[in-house]
Formats: structure tokens, C-alpha cells, sequence
């Protein structure tokens, strides 16, 4: 399956408005911890949630994470030239998230944005060969960015806490 075409205003239509709504929506729960944290180790707010909301932004990170890696399952089931190897590295961002929450917290935030990251950059390859949408790709890169630095201000976050 590809998505390429030769008409390059297909190339450049945003992503469906649901999608988008969606996409952004999603990120409320990273911004919300990272926040919270970061008004915690600044003595801004009450730290007494910090092992909750630390916890609590993992475990979202590892189901978001493992989404994305059902969606290229996904796009591969519904190709008729999918590669083996795609069916594989589409289970390790599953696999990833759930290391990551077995990981002591401050790891485990920094492994999921070394998750998102990679699955960014996959995405990106995808968009590239044509078997991934473009406003995919746009969409998957704004997201992305958000959600890495939302993932390595809440680490640092909780560092500082820690060290409190």
C-alpha cells in the first residue's frame, strides 16, 4: 500500500479534523504531568501527588506508545505488500512501554521519550517510501515534538524532586 500520488494537492491536504482534535487532545495528559511536576519541584505546588502523577504519565506514555505501534500493525495488515520485518518492529513500541514502566521513574519518562522519538523517526522514513499519509506524517511530527519534551521536562522535573 502506498500513499504517494502524483497530485500534489493530495500531498498537502492537513489531517482529517478528528484526527487532528484527537492527536492534540492526546497530548493534554503529557503537558498536565509535566506541568504538575515542574510546579512541584519548583515548590510552586504541593508535592504530595508527584508519585501519581509520575506514574500516572508513564503508564499514559506506554498505551500511547503502544498505540502508535498498533497503527503500523495496522497499516500493515491492510497492505498487500507488507514486509515481515514491519509486523515485528511494530510490537516493540508495545514491548518499550511496558519496560518502561517497570523501570525506576525517572528512566522509565526518559525511555519513553527515546521511544517516541525512534517511532517518530519510523514515521518519518514511512512518509518518505510513501506507505504512511503525509498530513500522517505532519501530524505525527508535531505531536511527537510535544510529547518528547513534555516526557524530558517531567524527568528533569522529577529529578529535582528527587534530589530534594
Amino acid at each position: 500500500m502506498t500513499f504517494q500520488s502524483a497530485d500534489s494537492a493530495v500531498e498537502k491536504r492537513p489531517a482529517p479534523r478528528l484526527s487532528r482534535l484527537l492527536g492534540y487532545a492526546g497530548l493534554l495528559p503529557f503537558l498536565a504531568g509535566a506541568l504538575y511536576l515542574t510546579a512541584a519541584a519548583f515548590r510552586l505546588v504541593d508535592a504530595q501527588f508527584a508519585a501519581f502523577a509520575t506514574l500516572a504519565l508513564i503508564v499514559y506514555g506506554a498505551v500511547i506508545l503502544s498505540f502508535l505501534g498498533g497503527v503500523r500493525w495496522g497499516i500493515a495488515v491492510a497492505s498487500a505488500r507488507a514486509e515481515a520485518g514491519v509486523f515485528g518492529w511494530s510490537v516493540m513500541p508495545s514491548l518499550g512501554g511496558w519496560v518502561a514502566v517497570l523501570l525506576p521513574p525517572s528512566w522509565g519518562l526518559l525511555m519513553l521519550a527515546c521511544g517516541f522519538l525512534l517511532q517518530g523517526g519510523w514515521d518519518l522514513h514511512a512518509g518518505e517510501k510513501g506507505t504512511l499519509p503525509q498530513w500522517y506524517v505532519r501530524l505525527r511530527r508535531r505531536l511527537t515534538v510535544v510529547v518528547v519534551a513534555s516526557l524530558l521536562v517531567a524527568a528533569g522535573s522529577l529529578l529535582i524532586l528527587l534530589a530534594r
